[in-house]
């Protein structure tokens, strides 16, 4: 045998012998090394049962393998068979090559036992201490080539745990069954395509994968098919490891999905998805159990979707049965809002760190505006859906239920210019109906769709008002159009309508508003244009019921509750910091109010005065706002009973331009009496309210201007005391016929003015009020204090500057003619003891050419019978319109008989009338606001009557007055001028004749010296007294003079009598009276000094006594008087100073009561003597009056004589 062949089959004998024996060492060592090494560098064990190698096959085999967990026998990885075979081309492509990889039963345990924490992270710290090789630079090594062949596993099992979660949430998988035909990067099998296919068990739904891949081609593709049945989402959310903030009770997800990717160097990555998704059964819950979303099924049908690329092409879409509850609680919490506190409750995420910024897309990604996924849906529905609404957070809560939701899109593309069809309807239980159809788009955004809501019932609303109102409103409400929402963003409405049914709004007590109908329609609204056009807008059979309550305020405010103050917002911008906007332009084409009653009181006042409209009705064309246009209107109302006014005509807002007729006929007066106010005590009884007019108004420039006409007519017209029978004032008729005039300047101009068969009764009650007096009755008075308190706390008001306002322009005002027919004027005083009463019958006569023009004078001829026997007139010219009053009047009343005053006179100057008539004659002349004017009074032959006893009359003796007045053929003439300021306050023409005639019949009883004196020409001397020097009886020349002329006034008047009575001033007049006695001793020495001489006057009264000679005589006197002195031891008088013996003289002169009383006596002797002398006839008619001396005086010097007047 040759060597070589030799060599060789000993060679191949070994080699044989080898691979034999490698059949026995190398499972072998794979049990025995594999075992050792995890036991050395684990806390493991691994556990092989079996173990085969094939050298010849290159196959590999190992049985019942199980690697238990860390210090556990509990099985971490365990199979049941492993095949591996190598193929022999792996040694010529030096590359890994296998032919066949087969795994049975496997079953791998996961756990995550903490973060980043698994049950096999031991091995990963494996060879944490040695060195790392050196990285290989990109480009220098050639890519590890390997071909993976029919790669099978069955029966494979997987469990995880998370032992981190709080439900130690597990999930498993089982059955699962991998065939993988080949995986490779080897060039001749990068182009052909690899069919896995993935089926599984996950948590008992079944998942099944398979399709074709080519993952290491240059060009990598992709296609699969995901399959996913009954997979259980409740479970999968009960083993969330993030917290979810609700329940998951149900849902089950079907899929079967197409996923194709593409990748390749030239292009951009494809990801595309196909086929159907399906989730049904689902219930969502709050974490308490409540009902949050319920929902039959969810259908998305794909054609087609590339996720990358944001293309999205759908089928269908289709939602059946859902169910939504919406509810929130009494504290305010919404639902959704308790979710998003459970979710915030959960572990903070840790936020993701962008290394790089996202590249921003490409144009091609999206044609949509705003970034918006192109989107195409063929078909969205949405069937029967419901919503559970409930809140319970408003007062008494509120429920709904909203079902029958349906929502069909047609078309639904975010494509440009792409169409949507719209169609969408629900109801409610409380019937309430909306249905939307129409078309939409979403690129630009737009629309054109139809809506209708209709059956909206207000009351039910109430809860959500109750803050704002206080009771409910009732009505169905119902809307409508087409609305438009256009690309540009302009929103339009077109054909909209409002209806309204059976509105009640509810006031305070039984007042209300109720209305059967409200339609408006036809309305147009252009938002970018803002305007607003509305066709028609009717109000029909409605009742408006108001009162002004008890504490003023009104029943339709007490709907609306008090709101809090906002406290002010200091950044809040204010529509005049914002500039100015434009107005919304506003128009209505036709509004019309039909048949509404008004009903309208008020209870602040006592007469709780109303006022019924039972039949209001109104209609008004093209209305405008803010542009102005004219307005056609027309107005009916039916005022009370029978009452009727009648508008029509045109109207323009701004600025203000009318035109109309009215026509108001038949106005009961009596309706109104209630609204006269309380302290008005006057009751309107009866009257009729007639008129025909015309107005026409025109604003320019801010300033009204225009004209008027009209006929008026009042008639049965009767005014009375609310507790009288009688009429107060009353007429048959009163007429203006003729009126016009203008607006600005303002003028009037009436061609006549005529009263006829009127009455006036004026009534004196026993309580002395007069009965127009009554009519205002006294205010409501309140305390002095109170008002002084309110003045001294008011502040005082800053100074205001003066201004100068120029007049404005007085009216021309013009009455042609004012004619008075039939009057009767009656007057009854019921105060007196015995009732008075006079009438003036016949009272008429007419007034012509009346007008506020001061040239111009109107003629005045009134005439009247005083019980139709003393007859009245009042003849002359007069101007009442006239800013300055202008009158030239006379006025005659004759022959009144004074008789019956007897009422007067007998009660208050206790004196019955026995005879006597009056005349007046009056002669008046007012202008310029001055006043002159002469009353002439005659009295004739007036005679008191018996005496009346009352408590009234003044105690004044009226007899003496009346004898003092009344001239020798018995009248009394009384010429009362008057003249005066019309502008004084104080100053009144009928307060000034009686005060001067009250004056004078008091002058006359109380100051008859002065009345004497100015009737017979004394002048203004007063004679009631003549005054004495203190201590002095002695009469001065001035008051001899004055005693004169009192001589000669009593020389006149043989009738009256004088009394004189004398006084002392007890203060000054004993001291005066010691001095003057002394004065009378001191002269009384010195004549007796010149009788010795045989020097002394004839009268003492010519001594004087000078300085030099005073101390002498004080001595003599001293010397002689009679009371003891001073003496010195001896027994002589002392010689004493002057002012020592003076003090002693006039201590020791008397001047006590006897004295004074002799003082006065001489005093009124001394004007006794002076009148006997001045006139011997009246010494019979001088009386000397014992009076007390020390009555003080009214007025002037107490040293004095007074005299009193009295009759025979």
């Amino acid at each position: 045998m040759r060597r070589w062949l030799k060599i060789t089959l000993i060679t191949a004998a070994v080699i044989f012998a080898l691979l034999l024996l490698s059949m026995l060492i190398v499972p072998w060592q794979i049990k025995k090394q594999g075992s050792a090494w995890i036991a050395e560098n684990t806390t493991r064990t691994l556990t092989i049962e079996k173990a085969y190698f094939n050298p010849f096959a290159l196959t590999v085999q190992l049985g019942g393998v199980a690697l238990t967990e860390q210090g556990s026998s509990e099985p971490f990885v365990s199979f049941d068979r492993l095949k591996v075979s190598v193929a022999y081309r792996s040694l010529i492509d030096q590359a890994l090559i296998l032919d066949r990889v087969e795994l049975d039963n496997p079953f791998v345990n996961i756990e995550l036992l903490d973060k980043q924490l698994f049950n096999f992270s031991d091995f990963t710290q494996l060879g944490g201490d040695e060195p790392q090789a050196e990285p290989v630079p990109p480009g220098e090594s050639d890519p590890f080539l390997f071909s993976l062949n029919n790669i099978i596993i069955v029966g494979g099992a997987v469990d995880f745990t998370d032992q981190t979660s709080e439900k130690k949430s597990q999930h498993q998988i089982r059955e699962l069954e991998l065939k993988v035909p080949f995986v490779g990067n080897i060039p001749y099998l990068t182009n052909q395509y690899v069919h896995p296919y993935l089926r599984m068990l996950l948590n008992g739904s079944e998942f099944e994968a398979k399709g074709q891949t080519k993952p290491f081609s240059d060009s990598m593709e992709t296609s699969l098919n995901l399959t996913l049945d009954k997979v259980d989402l409740a479970f999968y959310a009960y083993h969330s490891p993030v917290p979810l903030p609700i329940d998951v009770k149900q849902g089950v997800l079907y899929c079967n999905l197409d996923l194709g990717y593409r990748v390749s160097a030239t292009s951009d990555p494809v990801l595309k998805v196909g086929g159907e998704v399906t989730i049904s059964d689902v219930d969502l819950r709050e974490l308490d159990g409540r009902e949050l979303f319920r929902l039959a099924g969810l259908s998305v049908d794909i054609d087609w979707a590339e996720l990358f690329a944001q293309d999205f092409n759908l089928v269908s879409i289709a939602l059946d049965d859902p169910e939504i509850f919406v509810d929130r609680d009494a504290g305010g919490r919404w639902n959704f809002e308790r979710i998003q506190e459970h979710l915030g409750a959960g572990p903070a995420a840790e936020p993701v760190v962008n290394e790089e910024p996202a590249e921003p897309e490409s144009e091609s990604e999206s044609e949509a505006a705003g970034g918006l996924p192109l989107l195409f849906v063929e078909k969205l529905l949405l069937n029967n859906g419901r919503v559970h609404f409930r809140d319970d957070f408003v007062a008494g809560g509120f429920s709904e239920e909203i079902d029958a939701i349906n929502l069909q899109l047609d078309g639904l593309s975010t494509h440009l210019d792409q169409q949507t069809g719209l169609a969408f309807t629900l109801h409610s239980g409380r019937e309430l109906g909306l249905a939307l159809n129409g078309t939409l788009a979403l690129n630009p955004v737009s629309a054109t769709v139809d809506a209708a809501a209709d059956n909206l019932l207000l009351a039910p609303l109430y809860p959500y008002l109750e803050p704002f109102l206080t009771a409910p409103v009732a009505g169905t409400l119902g809307v409508g159009g087409q609305i438009l929402y256009t690309p540009d963003g302009n929103l339009l409405l077109q054909g909209g309508r409002l209806g309204l049914k059976d509105l009640a709004v509810p006031f305070a007590g039984k007042d209300q508003f109720s209305l059967a109908a409200l339609d408006i329609g036809d309305v147009t609204l252009d938002l970018n244009q803002q305007q607003v056009v509305v066709g028609s807008v009717r109000l029909a059979d409605g009742a408006v019921s108001a009162t002004v309550l008890a504490d003023g305020s009104l029943s339709p405010l007490a709907l609306i509750k008090e709101q809090p103050q906002a406290a002010d917002d200091p950044g809040a911008e204010t529509a005049a910091d914002a500039g100015e906007t434009t107005p919304w332009s506003v128009r209505v084409d036709n509004f019309d109010l039909e048949n509404l009653a008004l009903n309208y009181s008020d209870l602040s006042q006592a007469k709780k005065p109303g006022v019924k409209i039972p039949r209001l009705a109104l209609h008004a064309e093209n209305l405008s706002y803010p542009v102005a246009a004219e307005s056609p209107f027309t107005l009916d109302a039916q005022i009370g009973k029978k009452g009727a006014v009648d508008i029509a005509g045109t109207v323009v807002h701004t600025p203000l331009k009318l035109q109309a007729k009215t026509k108001i006929s038949n106005i009961h007066l009596a309706d109104y009496d209630a609204f006269i106010p309380e302290s008005v005590r006057l009751s309107l009884r009866s009257g009729s309210f007639y008129t025909s007019a015309t107005v026409a108004l025109e604003q320019r420039d801010g300033e009204l201007s225009g004209n008027f006409s009209a006929d008026t007519l009042i008639s049965n017209f009767s005014l009375r005391e609310p507790q009288g029978d009688a009429d107060l004032l009353a007429w048959e008729s009163l007429n203006l016929n003729g009126m016009s005039g203008e607006i600005s300047p303002f003028s009037l101009h009436v061609k006549e003015v005529a009263l006829s068969k009127y009455r006036a009764n004026i009534e004196v009650s026993k309580d002395g009020s007069v009965n127009l007096a009554r009519v205002a009755s006294a205010e409501e008075e309140s305390p002095a204090a109170d008002g002084e308190a309110v003045a001294e706390e008011a502040p005082e008001a800053p100074p205001v500057a003066a201004t100068e306002v120029e007049e404005p322009a007085a009216p021309d005002i013009r009455i042609d003619a004012l004619t008075l027919q039939g009057g009767t004027v009656a007057f009854v005083d019921r105060s007196m003891d015995t009732l008075f009463s006079a009438t003036m019958y016949e009272l008429g006569g007419r007034v012509t050419g009346m007008a506020s023009d001061p040239e111009m004078q109107a003629d005045v001829d009134l005439r009247g019978q005083l019980e139709n026997h003393s007859p009245l007139t009042i003849t002359g010219k007069l101007n009442p319109l006239s800013g300055d009053l202008f009158a030239d009047l006379v006025i005659s009343f004759k022959d009144i008989d004074l008789t019956p005053m007897t009422p007067y006179s007998g009660t208050y100057i206790g004196y019955a009338i026995g005879k006597g008539k009056l005349y007046l004659d009056l002669t008046y002349r007012i202008e310029q606001r001055k006043i002159k004017a002469a009353n002439k009074i005659l009295i004739d032959q007036f005679t008191l009557g018996d005496k009346v006893e009352s408590e009234k009359a003044v105690s004044l003796p009226i007899g003496l007055a009346i004898a003092l007045l009344k001239d020798s053929n018995g009248e009394i003439h009384l010429d009362v001028p008057i003249s005066g300021d019309l502008d004084d306050p104080d100053f009144s023409v009928a307060g000034v004749v009686f005060t001067v005639i009250k004056n004078l019949i008091v002058k006359a009883a109380t100051a008859p010296f002065s009345l004497l004196s100015a009737m017979l020409g004394g002048g203004d001397e007063d004679f009631t007294s003549v005054t004495f020097a203190p201590g002095l009886a002695v009469i001065d020349a001035a008051q001899q003079e004055k005693l004169q002329g009192l001589a000669d006034m009593l020389a006149k008047r043989p009738s009256l009598n004088l009394e004189i009575s004398a006084f002392v001033d007890p203060n000054q007049d004993p001291e005066n009276y010691r001095q003057e006695q002394l004065r009378q001793m001191l002269v009384e020495a010195k004549w007796l000094e010149l009788q010795d001489k045989g020097k002394a006057p004839e009268s003492r009264d010519a001594i004087v006594i000078s300085d030099e000679e005073y101390p002498e005589l004080i001595l003599t006197v001293y010397e002689n008087a009679d009371f003891p002195r001073p003496r010195n031891f001896i027994g002589m008088l002392k010689k004493l100073p002057v002012e020592e013996m003076e003090k002693l003289l006039l201590a020791n002169i008397l001047a006590g009561e006897e004295q004074m009383i002799e003082l006065a006596k001489a005093r009124a002797q001394a004007v006794r003597d002076v009148l006997e002398a001045a006139n011997g006839e009246i010494k019979p008619r001088l009386f000397l009056i014992q009076n007390d001396i020390n009555l003080a005086p009214e007025e002037g010097a107490a040293s004095r004589v007074e005299f009193k007047i009295s009759v025979k």
